[in-house]
């Protein structure tokens, strides 16, 4: 009777172990899936981002503006006398020097006049010469014999003698303006350079001056040395001083890179563009660049030992800027940061992170600080 018993307690003992097995062997895939499965969901929910670990920016920074070649000096060329035309001895597109004859004017009018300020001035002469003269003899007079002439009659002689010498100086000025207007009868390139207009003709009536509506004769450029004009942004116009390098590409040379230096600027910003005019000068002795030009100019900064980061890390909300990092536990800490130079594409971080931080390059809406992330690079 006791050994039935204690068979019946075993037999239920090894079933009741039995049905244990089978449930471990049925639930034990099941919950290992669940959790297969939950963590899995859990990962999907997770913002995906990339990272990149930033350094100390070390390569000169590159600004590139658009700008136009302008001439060193460009100058309309107008008569100072009047005539007409007899010739002219360059034309368009000529290089002339300094002092190098351009035309020559026929003023028949002026040498008239010259030659009757000549013939006055003998006139003068004559006139001055007998009042001298007679001023002497009369002086002479009333020392010898002080009864036989009054002394007013004398001082009239003197008198006479003082005006014929000032009419003399007057002619004699005379003849020195028609002279020196006898020599504009001739012009002359002012500086080296190109002839860029012509607007006369030979027999053309020549107005002297500019001012009414007298005709320009030329028009010469000093293209020995190209100016460029840039607008530099307000971000880098502490970046600019003079002597600073520049490099110069005109599409038309595509080959070619042309160096030029900032020579001036303006030490004051357009309050409406928030930029300052630059002047970058360029040796152009081939005459190689023509004023008009269109070109790109770059300057090349010296590094900042700043941070550069893409303009799509940098995070806008009420806060101010901010740029995310991610640890090694793979949570987010959002950074406060100090914007600098913006260079288009990138933008200068002046204070806000260590270098080898992990930044997120593509944050979202869903990143938070404290936020846990997935890193797909």
């Amino acid at each position: 009777m006791k050994a039935s018993k204690t068979k019946a307690i075993s037999l239920i003992l090894s079933l009741l172990f039995l049905l244990f097995l089978l449930f471990l062997i049925g639930w034990i895939p099941r919950f290992t899936q669940k959790q297969e499965l939950e963590s899995q969901a859990n990962q999907v929910d997770l913002p995906v981002v990339k990272i990149e670990t930033i350094h100390f920016d070390q390569k000169p920074s590159i600004l590139t503006l658009p700008s136009s070649a302008q001439a060193y000096h460009i100058t309309p060329i107008w008569a100072r006398t009047n005539g007409y035309l007899i010739n002219f001895l360059h034309d368009i597109g000529d290089r002339v020097k300094e002092g190098d004859l351009l035309a020559e004017i026929d003023t028949p009018e002026i040498d008239q006049q010259y030659q009757q300020s000549l013939a006055d001035l003998e006139v003068a002469k004559s006139k001055r010469d007998i009042a001298k003269v007679t001023a002497e003899r009369w002086d002479a007079l009333i020392k010898k014999n002080p009864e036989a002439v009054s002394t007013q009659e004398v001082d009239e002689r003197n008198a006479s003698l003082v005006a014929a010498e000032s009419e003399v100086i007057s002619a004699e000025k005379n003849v020195d303006r028609l002279r020196d207007i006898q020599q504009f009868k001739k012009i002359y390139a002012p500086f080296d350079g190109i002839i860029t207009r012509r607007d006369i003709d030979i027999g053309s009536l020549i107005s002297a001056g500019s001012n009414g509506n007298p005709q320009e004769l030329f028009q010469i450029a000093q293209i020995n040395v190209i100016r460029f004009f840039v607008n530099v942004p307000q971000a880098f116009f502490r970046s600019i001083k003079n002597g600073l390098h520049a490099k110069v590409k005109i599409q038309e040379y595509p080959d070619k890179t042309f160096e030029g230096t900032v020579v001036r600027f303006a030490n004051a910003l357009d309050p409406i563009s928030r930029t300052m005019l630059t002047e970058v000068d360029v040796e152009n002795p081939n005459y190689e660049i023509l004023p008009g030009l269109y070109a790109d100019v770059t300057f090349y900064f010296p590094p900042s030992n700043k941070f550069v980061l893409p303009v799509e890390a940098i995070i806008v909300r009420t806060d101010g800027p901010q740029v995310a990092t991610v640890d090694e536990q793979l949570v987010v800490h959002l950074h406060n940061v100090q914007l600098g130079r913006d260079f288009g594409s990138t933008i200068e971080v002046i204070d806000g992170l260590k270098e080898n931080d992990n930044i997120i390059v593509n944050p979202t809406d869903r990143i938070r600080d404290g936020t846990k992330v997935k890193v797909i690079n």
